[in-house]
């Protein structure tokens, strides 16, 4: 009923549904910005530029919530792709400071590098597959479980488990195609 009412252009009730989100994306961003990388962008700051992403969109956009989780796990890999491109832009001379200062460079820099070409990888991959390219989205970038990801997608679990099972045995194979 609630999404019915952004739907309706409503502001408040759009504002609602994301704050009535919000734990579900704080959850998500954790899982994307640390997936056991250097942290350079943090839980707080990607689910600011998610909430301005989706604002801007309106959440009247968002049909249900496991549409919202499928969306978000996506826009998580989106934003973090836009802030390692703004980090390398950065070092190349194209001004602002570095993202997190304390931090060692050349570590986040070899972050961002790594992180724009599972980007270009997988864009590549979701011309062959994209059911594949968004099981990722949802598990690597999204945080979500198995089950998730399988309500997210409206996928068979058995499906995704199977999908996840191709990325984890071969992930080479799959990001040369």
């Amino acid at each position: 009923m609630l999404l019915e009412r952004t739907r309706g252009g409503g502001d408040a009730a759009s504002q609602r549904v994301t704050a009535l989100l919000y734990d579900d994306l704080l959850r998500l961003a954790r899982c994307a910005s640390t997936g056991g990388r250097v942290n350079t962008l943090n839980a707080t700051s990607l689910v600011h530029d998610w909430y301005l992403r989706i604002t801007k969109q309106g959440a009247a956009s968002i049909s249900n919530h496991e549409h919202f989780l499928a969306l978000a796990g996506r826009a998580m890999r989106q934003i973090l792709v836009n802030h390692a491109r703004e980090r390398l832009a950065a070092k190349q001379g194209n001004g602002g400071p570095p993202a997190n200062p304390g931090q060692t460079d050349g570590a986040a820099d070899q972050e961002a590098e790594e992180l724009l070409g599972l980007d270009a990888a997988l864009e590549q991959l979701e011309k062959l597959d994209e059911r594949l390219v968004s099981v990722i989205d949802c598990r690597m970038f999204g945080g979500l479980s198995g089950a998730e990801t399988a309500a997210a997608l409206n996928l068979p679990a058995a499906a995704v488990e199977q999908l996840w099972l191709r990325v984890r045995e071969h992930p080479q194979t799959l990001l040369a195609a």
